[in-house]
C-alpha cells in the first residue's frame, strides 16, 4: 500500500509546476463544466483544491458560454479547464479556447491537463497554425500521444497528470483494498460509457451497467435549470458560480460514497479509473473509443497492482 500512497503523492506534487506559472498572478478560470459528467466535476473540484492549496488568486470564474472579456482583460493569466475535450469531438470547448488564444496573443494562457484527440489531420494542422502563433501558451497534456500532437501547437507542452489528483487524499491508506478480496466479498460496480466514446466490450461479469447520469437527482436537474437561467445575467454571475460549486461538490461526494460501497470497479471511463484509484478500489480497466484510458494508465499508474487491464473483446 506504500506504493499506492507514494504514487498518488507524486502525481499530486507534479501540479506544483503549474502553480509556479500562477504564483503572484491574477487568474481567470474558464470553461467550468456545466453538465452532469462526474469526471469533469472531479477535475473541477481538483482544480479548485489546487488553487486553494497553492493560495492562488482567482479573480474570475466562468462557464463556456458566459465568458466576459472585460474580466479576462483584468487577469494576468487565463486558465482553461482540463479534461478530454481538446480536439475535434467537442466543438464548443475547442471554439472557446481558439477564441481566447486568438484574442489574447500577449497574455499568459494555461490549458490544464488534457487528452488531445483529432479525427482529422486537417484539423490538427488548422489548430497548430492558430495556436503556434501565441508566444505564452502553456499546454499540459495527460499522455505521450497528446504530447506529440501538442508540441505542434506550442513549445511549452508538458506531460501532467489529471487535476483530479489534487483531491488526494480521499481515503486513508488503511482503507485501500488488498489483492486477496475473496469471491464472497465482491461488490462490483460496472461503470460503462453511454456516449460517443463508448466501446462494445464483453466482460466476464453479468451485471447491469451504471453511468454517471444515474447519480443525477431531481434536485440536480432543478439546480442545473436554475444556474442555466441566471449564469448569463451579469449581476448574478457570482451567485451562479457559488451555487454550481456547491452542486459539483455534492455530486462528487455522492460519487465517492457510491464507489466506496463497492470494492471492484469495471470501467471504460477514465475518471472511473482515477476515482477508483484515489479511493484504493480494485479496477478492471477497459479502453475508450480512441485509447485515452490505456494511454493514461500506461503513463501514470502502470506500476499499481490495483489495476488490471482487461483484454479487448468485441460483443
Amino acid at each position: 500500500m506504500n506504493n499506492w500512497m507514494e504514487n498518488l503523492r507524486e502525481l499530486k506534487e507534479m501540479h506544483l509546476q503549474i502553480a509556479e506559472l500562477c504564483i503572484g498572478k491574477k487568474l481567470a478560470y474558464v470553461d467550468i463544466p456545466f453538465h452532469g459528467n462526474v469526471g469533469d466535476h472531479l477535475i473541477y473540484m481538483g482544480t479548485e483544491a489546487f488553487f486553494e492549496q497553492h493560495q492562488l488568486n482567482v479573480i474570475y470564474r466562468a462557464f463556456d458560454t458566459n465568458v466576459c472579456d472585460k474580466n479576462l482583460d483584468a487577469a494576468d493569466v487565463i486558465v482553461c479547464h482540463g479534461g478530454g475535450n481538446l480536439g475535434d469531438i467537442y466543438h464548443i470547448h475547442q471554439a472557446l479556447r481558439d477564441r481566447i488564444i486568438e484574442k489574447y496573443p500577449n497574455k499568459k494562457i494555461i490549458v490544464m491537463p488534457q487528452t488531445i484527440h483529432f479525427n482529422s489531420q486537417h484539423n490538427v494542422d488548422a489548430c497548430a497554425k492558430k495556436w503556434s502563433q501565441h508566444k505564452d501558451l502553456h499546454l499540459f497534456v495527460r499522455d505521450t500521444n497528446s504530447l506529440e500532437i501538442g508540441k505542434q501547437f506550442t513549445p511549452n507542452c508538458t506531460l501532467m497528470p489529471d487535476m483530479a489528483h489534487s483531491l488526494h487524499p480521499l481515503v486513508d491508506v488503511s482503507e485501500v483494498l488488498s489483492a486477496d478480496v475473496t469471491l464472497n466479498e465482491l461488490r462490483i460496480l460496472n461503470l460503462r460509457r453511454v456516449d460517443v466514446e463508448k466501446v462494445q466490450q464483453q466482460t466476464t461479469i453479468n451485471k447491469q451497467p451504471f453511468d454517471w447520469v444515474d447519480l443525477t437527482t431531481t434536485q440536480d436537474i432543478a439546480t442545473t435549470n436554475l444556474v442555466g437561467r441566471i449564469r448569463n445575467k451579469p449581476f448574478l454571475k457570482q451567485k451562479s458560480n457559488q451555487i454550481w460549486f456547491k452542486h459539483s461538490k455534492s455530486l462528487c461526494f455522492r460519487a465517492v460514497q457510491h464507489f466506496m460501497s463497492h470494492n471492484v470497479v469495471y470501467t471504460d471511463r477514465l475518471h472511473g479509473m482515477i476515482l477508483s484509484y484515489l479511493l484504493g478500489r480494485r479496477i478492471k480497466l477497459m479502453d475508450n473509443s480512441y485509447g485515452k484510458n490505456l494511454n493514461y494508465f500506461n503513463q501514470w499508474i502502470k506500476q499499481s497492482d490495483l489495476v488490471e487491464v482487461l483484454p479487448q473483446k468485441s460483443d
